[in-house]
């Protein structure tokens, strides 16, 4: 059964290898928002109207008609995104395959939609085209199989977001550090890139020292000035780009996929779901920036919650909060709050070079298709 955020799921012990430093970093991974940069729970909506519509199967299908499926096989209604990547599950989830061409480091936490998986697969495939032997990367935290809260993170709940390691020099290990002196730029640049114009990613969080070294590099080897502004964060005044800085991002990459058919699917099937008891329903959260002289106690009375579910909502281990601090704080409802039932993808960010020679979006349904002259 999946599990709403509310559930409860045990910490992950730190990879093998790890020392306690990266330990101690890996409890503040996407807790800590020290600087008024996304976090990992931050949810970026697409603008509307910007990027073509994927279908889900079931978005053809009536309500008994689902109903019949999932009596006779719950998994063929495939994987569903329910809720947001910070207050979310996962249904009909999909594990991560080995490979020998990246190491799950926690296989019981790499669970995934299917367009996740595939995204992934895609980008790290064209990494191995471009560079033949090239060396395993790290997965780590993708989901929970049932999604939910997956300590120490704050998103990670709806098998959408992904933590992967960079292309380092041969004698790298997990949650390692990325530098000047060990980032294979080739590598790394090309994962990134494939990400950006291969998948539908919605974020990268990169810190912003990596981020300077991947740019210059970028811009060494003749990528477009113009377009990697659009998509770098650092030295750059665009709005909305897809690699920003996150703290706690210099040792591994985070990125976040749009996942149109399973979130379609998670809010066509989700009253049944709730009816039939298979999964929770979904939280909904305020995001609170605390302020100085604000305790727990205080913010649950403003907002009609409790203690206890402010800390389960921020992974909190104490009552202790810090003005600046972004938390999310438990909204109550009146009843299960359904996803949206609509995902808008955003046209992909290509290069010049890519744009030119990029076929023009498919229809939305219901729409004619564009003019073809002749």
């Amino acid at each position: 059964m999946a599990s709403g955020v509310s559930s409860e799921q045990g910490g992950a012990s730190p990879a093998p290898g790890m020392v306690a430093e990266e330990a101690a970093l890996a409890d503040a991974h996407d807790v800590d928002d020290d600087d008024g940069e996304v976090d990992d729970g931050l949810e970026l909506p697409a603008e509307p109207g910007t990027g073509a519509r994927a279908h889900s199967p079931l978005s053809a299908m009536t309500e008994a008609e689902i109903e019949e499926l999932f009596s006779k096989d719950p998994a063929a209604l495939g994987p569903m995104s329910l809720g947001a990547t910070n207050a979310g599950a996962l249904f009909n989830g999909v594990r991560m395959p080995e490979s020998d061409r990246w190491e799950l480091v926690d296989p019981a936490h790499a669970w995934g939609t299917r367009e996740t998986i595939d995204a992934l697969d895609r980008a790290i495939a064209e990494v191995h085209r471009q560079f033949p032997g090239s060396p395993k990367l790290y997965i780590g935290h993708i989901s929970a199989r049932e999604g939910g809260r997956l300590s120490p993170h704050k998103s990670h709940q709806a098998g959408r977001d992904v933590d992967i390691s960079y292309f380092l020099d041969a004698r790298h290990r997990w949650y390692q550090r990325a530098t000047a002196a060990n980032l294979d730029r080739d590598r790394t640049w090309a994962f990134v890139r494939a990400l950006i114009i291969e998948t539908d990613v919605e974020l990268i969080l990169i810190d912003s020292s990596v981020q300077r070294l991947l740019k210059e590099h970028a811009l060494k080897i003749g990528e477009d000035k113009d377009w990697l502004d659009e998509v770098f964060q650092l030295g750059s005044r665009k709005p909305r780009p897809l690699i920003r800085h996150a703290r706690g991002h210099a040792n591994h990459i985070h990125v976040r996929f749009y996942n149109p058919i399973a979130q379609e699917s998670a809010a066509r099937a989700y009253p049944l779901l709730v009816k039939r008891g298979a999964i929770k329903p979904t939280s909904q959260y305020v995001r609170h920036t605390a302020k100085k002289g604000q305790t727990l106690g205080s913010l649950a009375r403003q907002y009609g919650t409790t203690v206890e579910a402010i800390k389960r909502a921020n992974g909190l281990r104490s009552t202790a909060i810090q003005a600046k601090r972004v938390y999310n704080i438990p909204r109550p409802s009146s009843g299960p709050a359904a996803p949206p039932k609509q995902v808008v993808v955003p046209p992909r960010r290509l290069p010049p070079s890519k744009a030119a020679d990029a076929p023009p979006p498919p229809a939305r349904h219901g729409e004619p298709g564009p003019a073809l002259d002749g």
